[in-house]
Parts: C-alpha cells; structure tokens; sequence
C-alpha cells in the first residue's frame, strides 16, 4: 500500500505551497492514458459538425417564399337574381342553403296574361304561315302545299291541324274556280273559232256561186244584146249576184269580227293570269308582313312568360332568399336571391405585405394550405399566382397597407388528394408564393448586416 501511494506521489507536480491563510484542495487525480482517445474523437466530431453544418449553411439553397393570408373567392363572384319586370310570387321552389343546377326553376310568377296572349298568337301564327304556305303554292302554281313553318310541326296540335285543313281547302276551291274561268274562256274561244271555219266555209260557196252568176250574166248579156234574151232575166242575174257580193261581205265581216272576239278572249284569259297572280304576291306580302309582326309578338309574349319563371343561371349554392312566402310583390329590377358558384374557377383572394410585393408577380408559383381541414389529411395545394394589383389597398380594420394577389388553386390535384373535399366560397386559405431562394446563413446574417447599414449613417 504504501509503495503505491509513493509511486502516485512520485507523478504528481510540483505545487508551489499555499500560503498559510488559503485552505489546502485535495490534489486532482491525473487523466487517465485511456481517456485520451474518446476526448478527441468527440472534439473531432464537434469541429466536423460545425465545419459541415456551416458550409450547408452558407451554400445549401433554402426556397423563400411570401406569405399571403386570403380566403377563396369564386371567379365569376357571387350571382345576384333580379327580375326585369316584376311580378306576383306564385310559388317558390328553393330555400336558404339549397344546391341548385343551371337552368333549375326558383322562382314562379303570376304570368297568365302573358300566357293567354301567348296563346292568341300562336294561333294567329299558325293561320298566317298556312296562308303563306298556300298562297306560295298559287304563285308557283304548284300541285300541293308545303307546309314547312316550324309554328306547323307539330300535325297533332287540333290548331295546326285546323289551319292547313282551311288552306287546303282554300287552295282547291280557287284552283277550281280559276280552271273554270279558264275553261269558259277557253270554250268561248272555240266556239268563236268554229264561227269562223263556218263562215270561211260559206265565204267559198258564195264566192264560186258569185262566180257562176258572173258567169251566166256574160252569156245573158251577150244574147241580151243580139235580141235572143229579155232584159229582165239580165237584171234578175245582177240582183243575184248583188246579193252574193253582199253575203260575202257579210261573211268577211263575221269571221273579221270572231277573229277580234278571239284576241280580246285570249287577251281577257291573260288578264285573268295577271291580276290573279298579282292580287296573291299582294297577299302574299301582306301575309309574309302580318307573320313576321306576329312572330316578334309571340317572341316578346314568351318572353315575358319566361321571365315569370326565374331560373338559376349557374350552378350553386342558393343565399339571402329575400321573399319567404307566395303573394310576394317583386318590384322591377328587385334582387330575390343570391347564387353562390359551386363550379366555377376558384381562386384565393390573397393580401400580400407591402414588404413582398418586390418578390412577387403574375406567373409565379405557389403552393396553398386551408386550416379549415386537417393537414394530416390534406396537405398542400398548388397553385399559380394569376394577378397583382398595381396599387396598394389600406385595410379599414388593421389600417395596414397590402396588395391583392389572385392565385388559382389546382383543383385536379386537390381532388387528388381528397376527392370528398369542398371547398366554398369565404374559407380562409393561406397562400405561400415561391421568392427566390437563400441560404440559411444569408437569413442569419441579413438582420445584422441591416443593424450595421443603419449604425454607420450620419444623423
């Protein structure tokens, strides 16, 4: 024990004495040989962390990014339904909170004036376009009628079956009539035509019996002469042949004046054409002009009739319903309800810090977070910045100047990652727009650069 003690004394330096008013300490046992080891991988492992960790810092890139709280907005905005006219509420078919698709029906008004006025024109329609139809027909001298107006589609209707039953009917009673009058033309011509081969049929046989007489005058002439005929048998002979002179003449005349009849009958039948096709492009016009002023009634009676049915003009969801009952009066112009756009382009409403704003511009990319779900479940969203506003805005509450940002959110990739998600109009969202990158060590420094920038100016 003691030849132990000796050698531990032996190692120990040599320690000045104390002076005598100081309290003797133990003396400090001497560092083991084997801890020598340990010490200095740990000192190695320090310096390496600090060496590696601080040119990570002062290289290894750190993405920047500018955060824009906002919430979500639909493109388009909100939907206000107004009625141009007005009217009484006969029946309301949504309430507060409803999904509603295009074209469905919210609201129903009292329209039956504009539905029976509806109804006086469609029919007065329906009459004109078959008038129109026939008198097309009569001017092409057509066979059959072409009843072609869309107002005459449908044959089942009682009315469209009336209106072109009426006109066919017309439009064979008049072919009638006119192929009639033709016909008595047409026969008074004839017969006057027969006058006339009748009368050049007895021309000839005056002319060959003036012919004979002449004849036979000669001869009695001559014997009167010489004494072997009376006188009176030469003036019985010229008489005769007087008289056939005069039937020729007569006869002349007649086929003259049958031939006139003929012109002036021919000449009538051509009138006949004339005027009637002029009195049916006369009717037809007027009928073309009648149909085209009805059809512009009837358009602005149903649409009169339409507007009584209010209809939702996107898909959404139904808001601030201002009529609760039927019998309302909706004043013209009035707002009754409000859509809200379930799908339209959402986009984030985004309020960026007068500080960022040199750090962001339209294009840029984004990525954005709803507190409104769980992050375990949804995580965040790309997005791309669409819109900066040029100027700042001052919020009235914070009194706090910001820029608007609209940035629009992937949807493909938000129903990716959660297809029962629903994202509504009004839900806060928080908007991360990309800046350029730095390293940890510039956002270490950069605050101190900025005390040092600020202490070495002159006041």
């Amino acid at each position: 024990m003691s030849g132990e003690v000796q050698v531990r004394a032996e190692t120990l330096p040599v320690v000045p004495s104390a002076p005598a008013h100081l309290p003797v300490l133990p003396a400090l046992p001497p560092l083991r040989r084997e801890m020598r080891g340990p010490l200095r991988f740990g000192l190695a492992i320090i310096f390496a962390f600090f060496v590696v960790g601080g040119g990570w810092a002062a290289m290894a890139p750190i993405s920047g990014a500018a955060i824009a709280p906002g919430s979500i907005s639909p493109e388009s905005s909100r939907q206000k339904i107004q009625h141009l006219e007005g009217g009484i509420i006969r029946e309301i078919r949504v309430k507060e909170g409803d999904k509603v698709q295009a074209g469905d029906v919210l609201v129903v008004l009292a329209g039956v004036g504009a539905e029976a006025e509806a109804g006086q024109l469609t029919k007065r329609l329906q009459s004109l376009a078959a008038t129109e139809a026939r008198l097309d027909a009569e001017r092409t001298n057509s066979k059959a009628i072409d009843f072609s107006h869309p107002s005459l589609s449908d044959r089942s209707d009682p009315d469209v079956q009336d209106a072109i039953q009426q006109q066919v009917n017309q439009f064979t009673a008049r072919k009638e009539n006119d192929q009639s009058q033709q016909a008595i033309l047409a026969q008074r011509v004839a017969q006057l035509q027969q006058q006339i081969v009748g009368a050049e049929k007895q021309l000839v046989s005056v002319r060959r019996q003036n012919e004979l007489i002449h004849e036979e005058i000669v001869v009695v002439k001559d014997m009167y002469e010489k004494g072997y005929e009376k006188k009176s048998r030469l003036l019985a002979l010229q008489r005769t042949e007087a008289d056939l002179l005069g039937q020729e003449g007569q006869l002349l005349s007649q086929v003259a004046r049958s031939k006139e009849q003929i012109g002036e009958t021919e000449l009538q039948v051509a009138n006949v054409k004339i005027k009637r096709k002029e009195d049916i492009d006369q009717q037809l016009s007027e009928t073309q002009a009648r149909r085209f002023e009805t059809e512009q009634q009837l358009k602005e009676a149903l649409d009169r009739m339409a507007r009584s049915t209010i209809m939702a003009p996107v898909s959404g969801t139904v808001l601030d319903v201002k009529f609760k009952t039927t019998g309302g009066v909706i004043r013209p112009g009035e707002e009754v309800m409000t859509i809200v756009p379930d799908k339209d382009n959402l986009v984030i409403d985004a309020k960026v810090s007068t500080h960022d704003i040199d750090d962001v511009h339209a294009g840029q990319h984004a990525y954005v977070i709803f507190p409104s779900f769980s992050q375990r479940n949804l995580h965040r969203i790309d997005a791309r910045v669409r819109f900066v506003s040029a100027d700042a805005f001052e919020d009235e509450r914070t009194q706090q100047h910001y820029y608007t940002a609209k940035i629009e959110i992937d949807r493909e990739q938000l129903k990716r990652l959660d297809p029962n998600v629903e994202l509504t109009p009004g839900m806060p969202a928080e908007a991360f727009i990309t800046t350029k990158d730095r390293t940890l060590l510039d956002y270490i420094i950069q605050p101190y650069m900025l005390v040092i920038e600020h202490s070495f100016r002159e006041r």
